[in-house]
């Protein structure tokens, strides 16, 4: 593989792949479907190899299921055989929760071995504030390695996968954290897939220590999902580059999955990846089953869009209808409109009018007439005490204050009997106090 500083592994994402075949076959992954796509398979859902590639995808799988796989890699100097066996089962009474575990064996060529076991566990959430869901797993691996020295390794497994509504899907994980292997087997694997229709596109960046190595891959659908044909970049053994192919056929509930390599030297070269998947899932239904169920769904779709089209035509129809309606009513409000505008253009007129008038005022102003200013009474003012008559009565007379009286009363004792002015007798008003005393 290129050797490529840590430092540099971002700037390698942005710019180029490191690309680099590994020479050691613990590089190595399994599954016919996943080697067909380039290895890239970190956010491939629906497939029991989540449990070696990502155990948060284990979640999207919702029937028991058993896979199993044999392959053969070539290489001029050490050829390798493997061999795989997955069983996936959802958790009884427990929702979105998926266990599941694996068996992934290699031969190779001078006595080196490979076996290890996982189990792993995924599940899922939703992202409170994206509304999106969270998908993730983990779980814990028993790794044996035998060759020059033979090592048994124990360790854990985890990733995440997050996906949004255009069909980007990303993922992290965390493979192979091992101890007891001898040396550091901790891989660190970036993946992103997106989806266009039938066709997936996938991208794994996949870094262990000081190594990286980026893996491409597509897979289209066919025939409403009977066939998958998929095509990558092959995950080599000792350095040779060539195409992967493969052909999966889902003739539930059984699945197979066919690889078969295209070196880029040409057929002459040792190198390549040929293997051989079937699976079957428990409870699945029948493909032709599905088919017609597909097909019975398409039906009623087509069927509900022509209720939708019907009703929209009604709506339509009533839309012009009401607007026949509306164009009366405002063929009637325009006639009432004009009929205003013809009364504003009269009232204009008439204001117009007045402004030359008010105009005319005011460069000719009236004369103004004098005003006549009465005398102001004279005091003291004589009174003649008429029936029923009193001094607060007579005070609020001439002073508009009853409370005045005593004013009278002091001016004219020798009229007054028992606090009343006497009937006939003529009484002195002195002036009101000045100032309102």
């Amino acid at each position: 593989m290129k050797k490529t500083p840590l430092s540099s592994l971002a700037a390698l994402l942005l710019l180029l792949p490191a690309l680099s075949a590994a020479s050691d076959f613990t590089f190595m992954m399994p599954c016919a479907r996943a080697n067909a796509a380039g290895s890239a398979f970190s956010t491939v859902t629906g497939d029991p190899c989540a449990v070696f590639y990502n155990p948060a995808d284990l979640t999207t799988l919702t029937d028991m299921e058993v896979n199993v796989e044999t392959a053969r890699r070539l290489t001029p100097d050490a050829p390798e055989g493997e061999s795989t066996l997955t069983y996936v089962r959802p958790v009884p009474d427990t929702q979105n929760k998926v266990a599941g575990f694996g068996y992934y064996a290699i031969r190779q060529k001078g006595g080196n071995a490979l076996d290890s076991l996982t189990f792993s566990l995924g599940n899922r959430t939703v992202i409170k504030y994206l509304q999106k869901p969270l998908f993730y797993g983990g779980g814990f691996k028993l790794m044996s390695l035998r060759g020059d020295k033979s090592h048994l390794a124990l360790g854990g497994e985890g990733g995440l996968q997050v996906e949004n509504d255009l069909g980007l899907r990303t993922a992290l994980v965390f493979s192979n954290v091992l101890l007891g292997a001898g040396r550091p087997l901790m891989t660190i694997t970036l993946g992103n897939s997106f989806r266009i229709g039938d066709l997936t596109l996938l991208a794994d960046l996949r870094a262990r220590g000081s190594y990286s190595e980026l893996f491409f891959g597509a897979e289209r659908s066919l025939f409403n999902g009977l066939l998958q044909v998929r095509a990558g970049k092959g995950q080599s053994l000792g350095g040779g580059q060539y195409l992967a192919m493969g052909l999966g056929v889902n003739a539930s509930p059984w699945q197979v999955d066919f690889t078969w390599s295209l070196p880029w030297a040409g057929y002459h070269e040792l190198y390549g990846y040929y293997g051989f998947n079937v699976g079957y899932r428990f409870g699945a239904p029948p493909f032709s089953e599905k088919f017609v169920g597909d097909a019975a769904r398409t039906a009623s779709d087509l069927r509900t869009q022509i209720d939708d089209l019907r009703t929209q035509r009604a709506a339509l129809e009533n839309d012009i209808a009401t607007y026949r309606v509306n164009k009366g009513m405002l063929a009637s409000d325009l006639t009432l409109m004009q009929g205003r505008m013809r009364d504003l253009e009269d009232k204009i007129k008439e204001l117009q009018a007045q402004a030359v008038e008010a105009l005319y005022q005011k460069e000719n102003p009236p004369v103004p007439k004098k005003v006549y200013i009465p005398p102001p009474p004279r005091w003291p003012r004589l009174h003649k005490v008429a029936p029923g008559e009193t001094l607060r009565s007579i005070a609020s007379k001439y002073y508009g204050d009853p409370n005045l009286w005593e004013r009278i009363y002091q001016a004219n004792e020798n009229h007054i009997s028992r606090g009343l002015p006497v009937e006939g007798s003529v009484l002195t008003i002195p002036p009101p106090p000045a100032g309102g005393e």
